[in-house]
């Protein structure tokens, strides 16, 4: 209040010359020579010093936050810290963008993330920092796909040079009637494995080496014709909606249909209706199941879940949700190996000497414990209960098909009978004898290349050697390399590709910075000790012959996911929305279609026909990448192309001087005939008249000239003249087919797109050609030469139109529209 009525004070006296006017001296002294104001001069500084003080406060506070975090901490626990603290704030930022959607009310970052951070720091930055920038990584990774490819093609190459074995060799089991075939007409008679192939179908697999090296292995099929196979495929797709459904259909159907609050935390029958025929997720297409029970706490360790009775294959059926949230994310960040001897006793099984996955675990217990408590389990087969002989099933998708595979494991004691469906789980799960100890009641099930179930500690170390492998190798400069992987790369083609680029393994020189700092990382890192995780029960793998067939499903060993595949469906074949549907249309070999059949895959088995190999690898090794030119150059030009084509159409539409209209007076008896410019018309407006008279008086025709000046046409002129609005129609249909197409082909520069929309690039551009001449010949027919007869007989007034400066523009796109359509003809006819 003291500084509001000091500064009120000092611009009342201020003014007009302290009340003294202009000009005038102030008598005696004046308010800034007085105490008054020396006092206000204090307490200005005063309340500035105060005002400071609040972003002092904040910036110490801010400090002391950093310093708790230890981001100020030396060596190896300052990095532990730095990495948790990083990753912890990528996680709020996830959480405040999402506006809390994505979760992260329980996470707190408090050492959740301090194992992962350990393991993170082993993995990727020891004690010794190895120099490499984001472009290697790119092209790191790029360079070790075409490396990848490389070696299955010498594996496949070196198989069917020793053993002769078929190129791309699935086969069906062979029906009776084979085995009356001479050798002539049986396809395999000379082939060496003929006995083995007769009694089951088999499939010969690209298996990843610890050398990084590929071996050539046989795997058996399932069959239509065994049963217990066509059983198993008709159970992983019937269960698998249970799996799809939990992640996020349940809890709005329990507060749609049976009346749940939105921000209830799980829906809970009482015990004594556990046995009513209610609750059916009918609108779920799930007609045959009824909810007994359902939670959807999501926590560091509470993990949404359901409970279900399925009346149609008599089951009771636990599934639990995977990965959605932040917090789920911090779970499947917590892969150190823990013991399962403790939990082994509470359970009632041997588990000492096994462990798996810690954050998993932790999540799984908690399962175990809810399970308990809920003793929903207990009444379903309580011995009154109508159920007591139904079996029990648990399944889950990706972080729930690892938490179920664990809950498994814990309940078999009490449920000898227990089967779970485990689909694309994480790698990183169980021990190795574990995991065999598990295919009687557990079943894996792998998409093609799906990386999470390759994601575990000895497959990301592989790959840092890998990657670190592949930059030492590298034998150009950087930029000579970065071109070289814009340009897809086919089997035919890649290991010749390859030899420009890398060095062999053997000539990689010692005397660098880098390969002395890879040295020293790598002899760290071998004291490292840690157990190996794999993939729990019985694998099935799904293989994508590609060309929209339905899968191949065969029986897989866990050492076929100990590397990761880089290949572009690597993310996408993870997805759940579509699994489903992908188990319920697998192909089981020895149907009726394939009696004799043969198949493809991308990265899994034996390389396809030579002309689909080098279409498929070339996309595999493509990313979407600015002007990265898989078709080479001759698009760009094709794009440059049609860019002029189209500034000339939209030079043709603004200009108001598509024809100019002259004017010229014929007389009888007089010789000459004076001409003059009347106006320019345009497609959507017309040029005005200039006087020429300095006074402004033209009363004659040939003082008027053609102005720079442009209008639209009135509605009149629209309605008397429909010609205009077919030539306006014509130009808007033109300018939609010209900015399709062009967008089309800026992508075909950094995109390989497909042969079919090549077919709709050349379409479009011929039909904006088309176009485009329409707009030129309906325009001109109605600005042709015509004779007018005026009242005078001796006097007649001819027009006639010439060619302006939007009509050559017109010409001039539509010559430009038809070239970029011939060029891209080539590309629609490629196959």
């Amino acid at each position: 209040m003291l500084l509001v009525a000091g500064i009120q004070f000092m611009h009342y006296v201020r003014t007009d010359n302290f009340r003294c006017g202009q000009g005038v001296t102030v008598p005696g002294r004046t308010p800034e020579e007085q105490v008054f104001y020396d006092f206000f001069s204090v307490l200005m500084v005063t309340y500035a010093l105060e005002i400071l003080f609040w972003p002092a406060s904040f910036v110490g506070n801010i400090v002391r936050f950093v310093k708790k975090q230890g981001m100020f901490r030396r060596g190896k626990e300052e990095k532990e810290h730095r990495i948790q603290f990083m990753f912890g704030f990528m996680f709020r930022c996830l959480q405040c963008l999402s506006c809390g959607k994505a979760g992260g009310k329980d996470f707190k970052n408090k050492d959740e993330l301090k194992d992962f951070a350990v393991q993170f720091m082993e993995l990727a930055n020891f004690e010794t920092n190895v120099d490499f920038v984001l472009s290697d990584v790119y092209i790191g990774l790029v360079m070790l796909g075409r490396d990848q490819l490389e070696r299955r093609e010498a594996a496949i190459q070196l198989a069917v040079e020793e053993n002769n074995i078929i190129r791309n060799l699935v086969r069906p089991q062979l029906q009776v009637e084979n085995n009356s075939k001479t050798e002539d007409e049986d396809p395999i008679a000379c082939h060496p494995h003929r006995q083995k192939l007769q009694k089951r179908g088999s499939i010969y697999i690209l298996q990843h080496q610890e050398s990084s090296t590929y071996q050539v292995c046989e795997r058996h099929l399932l069959l239509e014709s065994n049963e217990e196979d066509r059983l198993l495929m008709q159970d992983l797709a019937y269960y698998s909606r249970y799996a799809q459904i939990i992640y996020k259909r349940v809890q709005p159907l329990t507060v749609e249909e049976f009346g749940l609050e939105d921000n209830a935390t799980n829906f809970t029958r009482g015990l004594d209706t556990l046995f009513e025929s209610k609750y059916r997720l009918s609108s779920l297409d799930c007609e045959h199941a009824m909810l007994s029970y359902a939670c959807f706490l999501n926590g560091i360790v509470s993990t949404p879940y359901a409970i279900l009775v399925d009346t149609a294959k008599e089951k009771v059926v636990i599934t639990i949700r995977g990965t959605i949230s932040i917090e789920d994310m911090v779970v499947d960040m917590q892969y150190k190996p823990a013991g399962l001897e403790k939990v082994g006793a509470i359970c009632g099984t041997d588990l000492k000497g096994h462990c798996c996955h810690k954050g998993m675990l932790a999540r799984s217990k908690w399962l175990y414990n809810s399970l308990r408590s809920e003793k929903v389990i207990k009444t379903l087969y309580s011995d009154d209960s109508p159920f007591k002989d139904y079996g029990l099933v648990v399944c889950g998708h990706s972080l729930g098909g690892g938490c179920a595979s664990l809950l498994a494991v814990m309940l078999r004691p009490s449920f000898p009978s227990i089967r779970c469906f485990a689909y694309e789980p994480p790698g990183g799960l169980i021990d190795e004898d574990l995991a065999t100890k598990c295919e009687d009641f557990i079943v894996s099930t792998v998409k093609q290349d799906d990386i999470v179930p390759r994601l575990s500690h000895q497959n990301f170390d592989a790959l840092r050697d890998n990657f670190f492998d592949i930059l030492a190798r590298i034998k150009v400069p950087k930029i000579q390399a970065f071109h070289d992987t814009r340009t897809p790369c086919t089997g035919a083609s890649v290991k010749q590709r390859n030899s420009k680029i890398l060095r062999h393994q053997t000539d990689i020189p010692t005397d660098t910075t880098f390969y002395q700092q890879l040295q020293k990382f790598r002899s760290e890192r071998a004291e490292a000790d840690y157990e190996k995780l794999y993939l729990p029960g019985k694998i099935v793998h799904l293989l994508d012959p590609g060309d929209s067939r339905p899968h191949i499903p065969y029986y897989a060993s866990k050492h076929e996911f100990d590397h990761v595949a880089i290949s572009k469906t690597m993310i996408s074949d993870h997805r759940c929305f579509k699994l489903v549907g992908f188990l319920q249309n697998a192909q089981l070999c020895g149907g009726k279609e394939n009696s004799m059949a043969s198949f493809v895959s991308n990265n899994s088995i034996a390389i396809q026909e030579e002309e689909e190999e080098e279409e498929d690898d070339a996309e595999s090794s493509r990313f979407f990448m600015l002007c990265s030119n898989p078709y080479g150059r001759f698009p760009i030009l094709l794009t440059l192309g049609a860019s002029i084509a189209v500034l000339c159409s939209i030079l043709s539409v603004t200009t108001c001087k598509f024809f100019t209209r002259s004017i010229s007076v014929y007389q009888s008896d007089v010789g000459d005939h004076p001409s003059f410019n009347i106006t320019s018309v345009g497609l959507f407006s017309t040029g005005l008249l200039d006087c020429d008279d300095l006074d402004q008086n033209c009363t004659e025709f040939d003082k008027y000239t053609d102005s720079p000046y442009c209008i639209p046409y009135s509605e009149s002129q629209l309605s008397q003249n429909d010609w205009l609005s077919k030539a306006q129609i014509f130009v808007a249909c033109q300018m939609i087919f010209a900015f399709v197409s062009l967008l089309l082909l800026c992508i075909s520069t950094c995109y390989r797109i497909g042969r079919s929309a090549w077919i709709v690039i050349c379409f479009m551009l011929l039909l904006s050609t088309l176009f485009q001449g329409l707009v030129f010949v309906v325009h001109r027919d109605n600005c042709g030469d015509s004779v007018f007869p005026i009242e005078d007989p001796s006097y007649s007034i001819v027009t006639s139109c010439d060619i302006g400066r939007g009509a050559s523009s017109a010409m001039a796109a539509c010559c430009f529209y038809f070239i970029t359509a011939l060029g891209s003809i080539y590309f629609a006819c490629k196959k």
